[in-house]
Protein backbone atom coordinates (compact mmCIF):
# COMPACT_ATOMS: atom_id res chain seq x y z
CA UNK A 1 0.00 0.00 0.00
CA UNK A 2 0.91 3.83 -1.09
CA UNK A 3 1.41 5.27 2.77
CA UNK A 4 0.95 8.30 0.87
CA UNK A 5 -3.14 7.46 0.14
CA UNK A 6 -5.50 6.57 2.49
CA UNK A 7 -7.09 3.06 2.48
CA UNK A 8 -9.74 3.31 -0.73
CA UNK A 9 -11.09 -0.55 0.31
CA UNK A 10 -12.84 1.54 3.34
CA UNK A 11 -14.74 3.88 0.96
CA UNK A 12 -17.18 0.78 -0.33
CA UNK A 13 -19.44 -0.17 2.41
CA UNK A 14 -21.53 -3.19 2.46
CA UNK A 15 -24.88 -1.09 1.63
CA UNK A 16 -23.59 -0.38 -1.54
CA UNK A 17 -25.07 -1.53 -5.24
CA UNK A 18 -23.69 -1.09 -8.46
CA UNK A 19 -25.81 1.61 -8.44
CA UNK A 20 -24.15 3.64 -5.85
CA UNK A 21 -20.46 2.09 -6.46
CA UNK A 22 -17.99 4.58 -6.29
CA UNK A 23 -15.97 4.13 -8.96
CA UNK A 24 -12.30 5.07 -10.34
CA UNK A 25 -10.61 6.83 -13.71
CA UNK A 26 -7.22 4.65 -13.73
CA UNK A 27 -4.75 5.01 -16.04
CA UNK A 28 -2.88 2.13 -17.93
CA UNK A 29 -5.31 -0.41 -16.10
CA UNK A 30 -4.61 -4.15 -17.09
CA UNK A 31 -6.68 -7.25 -16.54
CA UNK A 32 -4.30 -8.51 -13.76
CA UNK A 33 -5.78 -5.50 -11.40
CA UNK A 34 -8.88 -6.66 -11.78
CA UNK A 35 -10.75 -9.06 -9.25
CA UNK A 36 -12.34 -11.48 -11.97
CA UNK A 37 -14.31 -13.56 -8.76
CA UNK A 38 -16.19 -10.17 -7.72
CA UNK A 39 -16.77 -9.30 -11.19
CA UNK A 40 -18.59 -12.14 -12.24
CA UNK A 41 -20.79 -12.39 -8.50
CA UNK A 42 -21.52 -8.63 -9.23
CA UNK A 43 -22.34 -9.75 -13.17
CA UNK A 44 -20.58 -7.19 -14.79
CA UNK A 45 -20.66 -7.75 -18.88
CA UNK A 46 -17.67 -8.56 -21.06
CA UNK A 47 -18.50 -4.94 -22.81
CA UNK A 48 -17.96 -3.22 -19.13
CA UNK A 49 -14.73 -4.69 -18.56
CA UNK A 50 -13.56 -3.79 -22.40
CA UNK A 51 -15.20 -0.25 -21.67
CA UNK A 52 -12.94 -0.13 -18.42
CA UNK A 53 -9.72 -1.55 -19.75
CA UNK A 54 -9.93 1.26 -23.08
CA UNK A 55 -10.83 3.49 -20.67
CA UNK A 56 -14.03 4.55 -21.71
CA UNK A 57 -15.74 4.48 -18.15
CA UNK A 58 -14.27 4.73 -14.73
CA UNK A 59 -14.02 1.64 -13.07
CA UNK A 60 -15.98 0.11 -9.68
CA UNK A 61 -13.77 0.56 -6.36
CA UNK A 62 -15.51 -3.08 -5.67
CA UNK A 63 -13.59 -4.53 -8.70
CA UNK A 64 -10.28 -4.37 -7.86
CA UNK A 65 -7.97 -6.34 -6.72
CA UNK A 66 -6.01 -4.19 -4.50
CA UNK A 67 -7.07 -0.15 -5.27
CA UNK A 68 -4.40 0.58 -2.74
CA UNK A 69 -1.51 -0.52 -4.95
CA UNK A 70 -2.33 1.55 -7.75
CA UNK A 71 -3.51 4.72 -5.99
CA UNK A 72 -0.91 6.58 -7.69
CA UNK A 73 -2.64 5.68 -11.08
CA UNK A 74 -6.33 7.50 -10.05
CA UNK A 75 -7.02 10.58 -11.68
CA UNK A 76 -10.25 10.79 -9.84
CA UNK A 77 -12.94 9.26 -8.11
CA UNK A 78 -16.83 9.39 -8.84
CA UNK A 79 -20.27 8.29 -8.93
CA UNK A 80 -21.97 6.58 -11.79
CA UNK A 81 -24.63 8.96 -11.90
CA UNK A 82 -22.73 11.94 -11.51
CA UNK A 83 -20.63 14.28 -13.68
CA UNK A 84 -18.31 15.47 -10.36
CA UNK A 85 -15.03 14.60 -10.00
CA UNK A 86 -13.09 14.20 -6.73
CA UNK A 87 -9.85 14.01 -6.52
CA UNK A 88 -7.78 11.43 -4.08
CA UNK A 89 -6.82 13.37 -1.44
CA UNK A 90 -2.87 12.59 -0.56
CA UNK A 91 -2.50 12.01 3.46
CA UNK A 92 -0.76 15.27 4.15
CA UNK A 93 -0.63 18.61 5.91
CA UNK A 94 -3.34 19.97 3.89
CA UNK A 95 -5.68 17.18 4.38
CA UNK A 96 -4.99 17.17 8.11
CA UNK A 97 -5.48 20.57 8.60
CA UNK A 98 -8.70 20.61 7.11
CA UNK A 99 -9.66 17.61 8.98
CA UNK A 100 -9.06 19.97 12.31
CA UNK A 101 -11.46 22.56 10.53
CA UNK A 102 -14.39 20.26 10.02
CA UNK A 103 -14.07 18.67 13.42
CA UNK A 104 -13.85 22.18 14.85
CA UNK A 105 -16.51 23.64 13.03
CA UNK A 106 -18.41 21.56 10.92
CA UNK A 107 -20.27 18.32 10.48
CA UNK A 108 -21.04 15.77 7.81
CA UNK A 109 -25.31 16.16 7.06
CA UNK A 110 -27.25 13.27 5.35
CA UNK A 111 -30.79 13.79 4.75
CA UNK A 112 -33.14 11.80 2.33
CA UNK A 113 -34.71 14.37 -0.26
CA UNK A 114 -38.38 13.69 -1.43
CA UNK A 115 -37.65 11.92 -4.52
CA UNK A 116 -36.10 9.38 -2.03
CA UNK A 117 -32.59 10.20 -3.22
CA UNK A 118 -30.13 10.17 -0.47
CA UNK A 119 -27.68 13.11 0.13
CA UNK A 120 -24.33 13.46 1.57
CA UNK A 121 -22.61 16.77 2.60
CA UNK A 122 -19.80 18.08 4.68
CA UNK A 123 -20.86 21.59 6.15
CA UNK A 124 -18.50 24.40 7.93
CA UNK A 125 -20.37 27.07 9.23
CA UNK A 126 -18.55 30.53 10.44
CA UNK A 127 -18.54 34.08 11.03
CA UNK A 128 -18.19 35.85 7.29
CA UNK A 129 -14.44 36.27 7.01
CA UNK A 130 -11.87 36.27 4.23
CA UNK A 131 -10.68 32.89 6.12
CA UNK A 132 -14.32 31.28 5.80
CA UNK A 133 -15.04 32.98 2.12
CA UNK A 134 -11.66 32.36 0.45
CA UNK A 135 -8.71 29.84 2.67
CA UNK A 136 -11.38 27.36 3.42
CA UNK A 137 -12.90 27.29 -0.37
CA UNK A 138 -9.47 27.52 -1.47
CA UNK A 139 -7.89 24.74 0.83
CA UNK A 140 -11.18 22.64 -0.40
CA UNK A 141 -9.96 23.17 -4.27
CA UNK A 142 -6.43 22.19 -3.27
CA UNK A 143 -7.18 18.51 -1.68
CA UNK A 144 -10.47 17.11 -3.23
CA UNK A 145 -10.32 19.08 -6.74
CA UNK A 146 -13.71 20.53 -6.31
CA UNK A 147 -15.40 23.56 -5.50
CA UNK A 148 -17.71 23.99 -2.61
CA UNK A 149 -20.69 26.12 -2.34
CA UNK A 150 -21.21 29.19 -0.63
CA UNK A 151 -24.40 30.51 1.33
CA UNK A 152 -24.62 34.06 2.88
CA UNK A 153 -27.22 34.29 5.86
CA UNK A 154 -27.80 38.02 7.99
CA UNK A 155 -30.74 37.03 9.67
CA UNK A 156 -29.07 37.52 12.74
CA UNK A 157 -25.20 37.92 12.41
CA UNK A 158 -23.21 37.59 9.13
CA UNK A 159 -22.90 33.89 8.53
CA UNK A 160 -21.11 31.97 5.91
CA UNK A 161 -21.75 28.23 5.09
CA UNK A 162 -19.55 26.32 3.12
CA UNK A 163 -20.98 23.05 1.85
CA UNK A 164 -19.31 19.97 0.35
CA UNK A 165 -22.03 18.22 -1.39
CA UNK A 166 -20.14 14.91 -2.27
CA UNK A 167 -20.80 11.41 -1.04
CA UNK A 168 -17.34 10.63 -1.81
CA UNK A 169 -16.07 13.11 0.23
CA UNK A 170 -18.57 12.14 3.17
CA UNK A 171 -17.24 8.89 2.88
CA UNK A 172 -13.49 10.16 3.54
CA UNK A 173 -14.35 11.40 6.77
CA UNK A 174 -16.96 8.83 8.18
CA UNK A 175 -15.03 5.59 7.03
CA UNK A 176 -11.51 6.74 6.82
CA UNK A 177 -11.70 8.77 10.00
CA UNK A 178 -14.82 8.05 12.13
CA UNK A 179 -16.50 11.20 12.06
CA UNK A 180 -20.55 10.53 12.09
CA UNK A 181 -24.00 12.34 10.93
CA UNK A 182 -24.64 14.74 12.90
CA UNK A 183 -23.48 15.05 16.50
CA UNK A 184 -19.31 14.56 16.64
CA UNK A 185 -17.90 11.80 18.37
CA UNK A 186 -14.18 12.17 20.12
CA UNK A 187 -13.28 9.04 18.25
CA UNK A 188 -12.27 11.17 15.83
CA UNK A 189 -9.34 11.90 18.22
CA UNK A 190 -8.68 7.96 18.18
CA UNK A 191 -8.24 8.33 14.42
CA UNK A 192 -5.84 11.05 14.32
CA UNK A 193 -3.52 9.50 16.79
CA UNK A 194 -2.90 6.93 14.32
CA UNK A 195 -1.45 9.76 12.23
CA UNK A 196 2.56 11.12 11.90
CA UNK A 197 3.24 14.07 14.82
CA UNK A 198 3.46 16.42 11.64
CA UNK A 199 -0.03 15.54 10.55
CA UNK A 200 -1.45 15.89 14.34
CA UNK A 201 0.36 19.24 14.58
CA UNK A 202 -1.64 20.59 11.08
CA UNK A 203 -5.03 18.99 12.56
CA UNK A 204 -4.63 20.62 16.05
CA UNK A 205 -3.86 24.01 13.90
CA UNK A 206 -6.70 23.17 11.98
CA UNK A 207 -9.10 22.92 15.33
CA UNK A 208 -7.14 26.37 16.68
CA UNK A 209 -8.52 28.29 13.74
CA UNK A 210 -11.77 27.42 14.44
CA UNK A 211 -12.91 26.38 18.05
CA UNK A 212 -9.47 28.49 19.42
CA UNK A 213 -9.53 32.49 19.92
CA UNK A 214 -8.56 34.91 22.36
CA UNK A 215 -9.19 34.42 26.00
CA UNK A 216 -8.26 37.37 28.29
CA UNK A 217 -5.02 38.35 27.29
CA UNK A 218 -4.22 35.22 25.60
CA UNK A 219 -5.27 32.02 23.62
CA UNK A 220 -7.62 29.16 24.16
CA UNK A 221 -9.28 26.48 23.08
CA UNK A 222 -12.54 25.11 23.98
CA UNK A 223 -14.23 21.58 23.63
CA UNK A 224 -17.05 20.04 24.39
CA UNK A 225 -15.56 16.84 24.80
CA UNK A 226 -12.68 16.47 27.56
CA UNK A 227 -10.68 13.53 25.19
CA UNK A 228 -10.42 15.99 22.56
CA UNK A 229 -9.09 19.01 24.55
CA UNK A 230 -7.18 16.64 26.68
CA UNK A 231 -5.68 15.54 23.55
CA UNK A 232 -4.91 19.41 22.38
CA UNK A 233 -3.42 20.34 25.65
CA UNK A 234 -1.04 16.92 25.68
CA UNK A 235 -0.01 18.12 22.13
CA UNK A 236 0.51 21.85 23.06
CA UNK A 237 3.05 20.29 26.33
CA UNK A 238 4.68 18.32 23.65
CA UNK A 239 5.81 21.68 21.88
CA UNK A 240 6.93 23.03 25.16
CA UNK A 241 3.84 25.22 25.29
CA UNK A 242 2.78 25.71 28.91
CA UNK A 243 -1.48 25.50 29.74
CA UNK A 244 -3.98 25.36 32.25
CA UNK A 245 -6.85 22.87 31.66
CA UNK A 246 -10.27 23.92 32.91
CA UNK A 247 -13.69 22.28 33.24
CA UNK A 248 -16.38 25.18 33.05
CA UNK A 249 -20.01 25.04 33.02
CA UNK A 250 -23.17 27.74 32.36
CA UNK A 251 -26.65 26.45 32.98
CA UNK A 252 -27.22 22.64 31.69
CA UNK A 253 -23.59 24.08 28.75
CA UNK A 254 -20.56 22.26 30.16
CA UNK A 255 -17.17 22.20 28.38
CA UNK A 256 -13.36 22.19 28.72
CA UNK A 257 -10.97 24.69 28.16
CA UNK A 258 -7.34 24.02 27.48
CA UNK A 259 -5.35 27.94 27.86
CA UNK A 260 -2.17 28.99 26.95
CA UNK A 261 -0.83 31.75 29.91
CA UNK A 262 0.31 35.17 28.29
CA UNK A 263 3.94 34.46 28.87
CA UNK A 264 3.27 31.38 26.23
CA UNK A 265 1.45 33.45 23.44
CA UNK A 266 3.76 34.85 21.40
CA UNK A 267 5.36 30.91 21.43
CA UNK A 268 2.22 29.90 20.03
CA UNK A 269 1.39 31.99 17.90
CA UNK A 270 5.33 31.41 15.92
CA UNK A 271 5.12 27.41 16.92
CA UNK A 272 1.69 26.39 14.72
CA UNK A 273 0.74 27.43 10.96
CA UNK A 274 -2.70 29.15 12.06
CA UNK A 275 -3.88 30.87 8.95
CA UNK A 276 -7.00 32.57 10.47
CA UNK A 277 -5.33 35.15 11.72
CA UNK A 278 -7.54 38.25 12.24
CA UNK A 279 -9.20 35.43 14.58
CA UNK A 280 -5.67 35.63 17.12
CA UNK A 281 -5.45 39.18 16.51
CA UNK A 282 -9.54 40.92 17.22
CA UNK A 283 -11.13 37.85 18.43
CA UNK A 284 -13.19 37.22 15.24
CA UNK A 285 -14.87 33.97 14.30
Amino acid sequence: MNTAYLDLSLLTTDSDTRVNFIHAKIKRLSKKDLDLDVIGKLAYSKNSIADWLKGRHPVPLPVLKNPNNIANRIEYLCLRASKARVLLPICNKKLAYFLGVVFGDGHIANSVRSSGYRRFKVVIQKGRSDYSEFVIPKIIENVFGIRPRLFFSKRKSELITVSINSKIVSRFFTQLFNFTYGKKSDRVIDSIKTLSPELQFYFIAGLFDTDGGISGDSFAFCNSSKKTTRFVEDFLNLKNIETRFYKQSKGRFKWYQVRIPRSNKNKFLLTFPLKNKRKFATGET
